[in-house]
C-alpha cells in the first residue's frame, strides 16, 4: 500500500503536537474501532531525515540526546529493504520492569537527566523502548489525512523492529478482550481509535478514546504540607489541582486534594528543591482551599497521580504519587473523568444547571441535586451518571427500538407519567421513528435512544424507567425475542418466581432453545427467548401462551397463565400477553421506581437456582454501584438477545389446546 502521490512532494512537518484521546468507556460498536495497549510512558514524535533523527516530547522539547539507544532507529529507516525513507512517527517511550511491564517509576530515572556521562550509563542500566503506533509522514507526503487503518498498514510495511523500538500490533474489534487481558497483566488500560479516523495534531476528539483499568490523572502542584514524624522538616504531602473555566470563562486552578504517598527518599529531596525554587506567599487555588498549614508554590510542576476515585466534591481518594511529568504544560492539566465515572466533560457548572459536552454534543443538566429516591437520597445527578456509565452495554439493547419513558419529575413517591411521544422540545439530533398507533388513530413519533447524548438527555428528563418494544422501529411486525413476565401473587415471592423461571428454561431446552433471565427490578423475573429470525407476533404470542398453559397444567398449585386476579393468591402468573407489537417491557439495565434505585438486572442461571433453594428471600435486583461491579465481572449477560439466532419450533396441536 502506497501513500497518496497526487501533487507535489510536501515538506516534512515540524513540531507537531500529538493527537490525544478522551477518557471514556469501551465504545458500543467495537467492530468500528482499533484497540491498542495504553503504555505507561511519555509520548514522543520522531522525525527522521537521512542522517538525522530528532525526537520531540509532547510539549515539543527535543529529547533526542536523553535516549541514545534510539539513534539506531534512523539507521533502520536508512537501510530499509524498500529503500531510504524519510518519516515522522508517533509513539511512546517506555521503560519496562523485570516482569516486562511498563514502569513510569523507572522511566523517571531517565526523564530528568542532562549529564551526557550519566545518560550513557543509565541507557545501559535502565534502557527504554520506543513503541511506535502511528505514521504521520512518509517519503515526501503527509499521511495524516489517511484513515487510521491505512496509516497502520503503511507503518507495518516499514517493519520497524529493533533492540530499543518496535511496532506493537493493534486489535480490530476486540476491545473487551484486550481490556481484560490488560487488567490481568496489571496494565493501565487500552486506547480505542476509530478505524476511519484521520490524524488530528494537538486535538482531543471522540475518535480516540482511552479506557483505563487504573485511574491516573496529570495534575498541577500548587503547594505542599510539612511532614510529621519521620518526615518532620520535609515534604509531607503535595497539594494538587486542575484547571477549569470559571463563570467568566477564565481558567482557574481548582483544588483536587493532597497526595502523601509514593515518594522515594531521592524523590523527596528532589521535590523539596523544586518546590523551594517556586515558593510564593498566596494560594494559587480558586474556590476550595487546602488546610491552613499549607505552603504554596507557583503552579508550574505537573505530576502523575494514581488514585481510586473522585469524591462528589472532586477531591482525590486513595492517591499515590507516580512522578513528575515534563512533557505536559501545567495549563493543560484538566480533570479527566475516570472510567468508573460518567464519560462526559463538564464545561460550566452552577447551582441550578451543569453544561456538559458528550460525544460532540452540548447538553444542559438541570437540578442534579434533586432527590428522586427519598428513602436513599439517590439524586437526579446520580441517575444521569448511572445511565452514562452503563451506556456501552445498555445502548445496543435500546438501539432502533421505540422508547417509552416512565418519568418521575418529582421523584418516585410522587405522580409519574408514561411518555410515548418524543417531546417536541427535544434537541434536533435526537432520532425518532413514526409508529402506527391504534389508540392515537395515526402515528406517534417515538424517541430512539441510539447514542450517549440521547440517553443522558432522556435521563435528565427524570426518565427513570426505560420501556422498549420487542421489535425494532423499521419492522414492528417482527419481534426479536419472546418474553415470559413472571409476577408473583402474595404470599408467593421471588423464590417462587425463580422456581417457575427454571421450569420455563427446562421446557425450552427440550426444544434445543437457549434462554436468558433477568430480574424485573421490582418483585418478579423475566425470562427471554432470543430469536433474531423472521417471525411474527402471530407466531410468538400463541407459542408463549402455550408454554405458560403447559406449565400451569403440570404445576397447577404454583403456576397461573390466566390474568384473573381472584386466582393469583400464592401463585406465579406467567404473563405471556407481553408478546404483542403494542406492548412494551422494561429494558435490561433500566432503573425501576421503587423505594431503592434497583435495576432490571441480568442474572446467571446458577443465581436463580440458588435463590430457588434459599429459605430467606434475597434481592436479585442490583443497585447502580453493585450493577457496575457485576458488569466488570460478567460483561453483558444479555448479549445473546442481540446475537443469538434461534428458530421457533412447531408445537403439537395439543400444546396449544393446553393454553385454552
Amino acid at each position: 500500500m502506497d501513500p497518496p502521490r497526487e501533487g507535489e512532494r510536501e515538506a516534512m512537518p515540524e513540531h507537531l503536537a500529538p493527537m490525544l484521546a478522551r477518557a471514556a468507556r469501551l465504545p458500543v460498536h467495537e467492530e468500528e474501532w482499533a484497540f491498542e495497549i495504553k503504555w505507561d510512558g511519555v509520548r514522543a514524535i520522531a522525525y527522521w531525515q537521512p542522517g538525522r533523527l530528532r525526537i520531540e516530547s509532547r510539549n515539543r522539547n527535543d529529547v533526542s540526546d536523553r535516549y541514545p539507544e534510539l539513534r539506531a532507529l534512523g539507521l533502520q529507516l536508512e537501510r530499509s529493504k524498500s529503500g531510504r525513507h524519510s518519516a515522522v512517527l508517533d509513539g511512546e517511550i517506555v521503560a519496562f520492569d523485570e516482569q516486562g511491564r511498563p514502569s513510569f517509576e523507572r522511566l523517571q530515572q531517565r526523564m530528568h537527566v542532562s549529564s551526557p556521562s550519566l545518560i550513557r550509563r543509565l541507557a545501559g542500566e535502565t534502557p527504554v523502548s520506543y513503541l511506535i503506533f502511528d505514521l504521520l509522514y512518509l517519503d515526501g507526503h503527509s499521511t495524516m489525512r489517511l484513515p487510521y487503518r491505512q496509516r497502520r498498514a503503511l507503518l507495518a510495511q516499514l517493519a520497524l523492529r529493533g533492540p530499543a523500538w518496535q511496532t506493537p500490533a493493534y486489535h480490530a474489534g476486540e476491545g473487551r478482550e484486550l481490556l481484560t487481558a490488560a487488567a490481568e497483566q496489571r496494565l493501565e488500560g487500552v486506547v480505542a481509535k476509530r478505524l476511519d479516523s484521520p490524524y488530528r495534531p494537538g486535538r482531543r476528539t471522540d475518535e480516540w478514546l482511552k479506557i483505563k483499568n487504573v485511574n491516573r490523572q496529570e495534575l498541577v502542584i500548587g503547594g505542599w504540607l510539612p511532614g510529621k514524624g519521620a518526615r518532620a522538616g520535609r515534604l509531607g504531602a503535595l497539594l494538587m489541582g486542575y484547571y477549569e473555566p470559571d463563570q467568566e470563562g477564565h481558567q482557574v486552578l481548582c483544588y483536587a486534594g493532597r497526595v502523601g504517598t509514593g515518594f522515594s527518599e531521592h524523590e523527596l529531596e528532589r521535590l523539596g528543591e523544586e518546590l523551594e525554587k517556586r515558593a510564593r506567599q498566596s494560594s494559587p487555588f480558586s474556590g476550595t482551599q487546602p488546610p491552613r498549614e499549607a505552603r504554596f508554590v507557583e503552579p508550574q510542576l505537573v505530576a502523575e497521580i494514581e488514585f481510586r476515585q473522585w469524591t462528589q466534591n472532586r477531591i482525590l481518594r486513595h492517591s499515590v504519587y507516580k512522578g513528575l511529568r515534563e512533557d505536559k504544560p501545567a495549563a493543560e492539566a484538566r480533570m479527566e473523568r475516570p472510567s468508573t465515572e460518567a464519560p462526559y466533560e463538564i464545561l460550566h457548572e452552577s447551582k441550578r444547571a451543569t453544561e456538559i459536552e458528550v460525544e460532540g454534543r452540548t447538553l444542559k443538566l438541570t437540578n442534579r441535586e434533586k432527590v428522586l429516591y427519598p428513602r436513599t437520597g439517590f439524586t437526579k445527578g446520580e441517575l444521569v451518571d448511572y445511565y452514562a456509565a452503563i451506556a456501552p452495554l445498555l445502548l445496543p439493547h435500546l438501539a432502533r427500538r421505540p422508547l417509552t419513558l416512565k418519568r418521575y419529575p418529582d421523584g418516585v413517591e410522587e405522580p409519574y407519567f408514561y411518555e410515548k411521544r418524543c417531546p417536541t422540545h427535544r434537541p434536533a439530533w435526537v432520532n425518532t421513528a413514526a409508529i402506527q398507533s391504534e389508540r392515537a388513530k395515526g402515528t406517534i413519533d417515538y424517541c430512539l435512544a441510539e447514542d450517549l447524548p440521547t440517553l443522558i438527555w432522556a435521563a435528565n428528563l427524570a426518565g427513570i424507567e426505560l420501556h422498549t418494544s420487542l421489535s425494532r422501529a423499521l419492522d414492528m411486525d417482527t419481534p426479536t425475542a419472546i418474553v415470559f413476565d413472571l409476577d408473583p401473587g402474595a404470599p408467593a415471592g421471588l423464590k417462587e418466581c425463580c422456581r417457575v423461571a427454571l421450569w420455563i428454561r427446562e421446557l425450552l431446552e427440550t426444544f434445543g432453545l437457549r434462554s436468558c433471565v433477568k430480574s424485573s427490578g421490582a418483585k418478579g423475573l423475566q425470562v427471554y427467548l432470543p430469536l433474531n429470525t423472521p417471525v411474527s407476533y402471530a407466531q410468538t404470542k400463541p407459542f408463549a401462551h402455550a408454554v405458560a398453559g403447559l406449565l400451569e397444567k403440570h404445576h397447577p398449585r404454583h403456576v397461573l397463565s390466566r390474568m384473573a386476579k381472584d386466582s393469583r393468591t400464592g401463585k406465579v402468573l406467567i404473563d405471556w400477553s407481553q408478546n404483542d407489537e403494542h406492548k412494551t417491557t422494561v429494558c435490561v439495565y433500566s432503573l425501576r421506581a421503587r423505594e431503592r434505585p434497583t435495576i432490571s438486572t441480568p442474572l446467571i442461571w446458577e443465581e436463580v437456582e440458588q435463590a430457588s433453594r434459599r429459605r430467606r428471600e434475597r434481592e436479585l435486583s442490583a443497585e447502580p454501584r453493585a450493577l457496575l461491579r457485576r458488569v466488570e465481572r460478567h460483561g453483558d449477560l444479555f448479549e445473546p438477545l442481540l446475537s443469538l439466532s434461534q428458530e421457533l419450533p412447531e408445537l403439537e396441536p395439543q400444546m396449544y389446546r393446553s393454553a385454552d
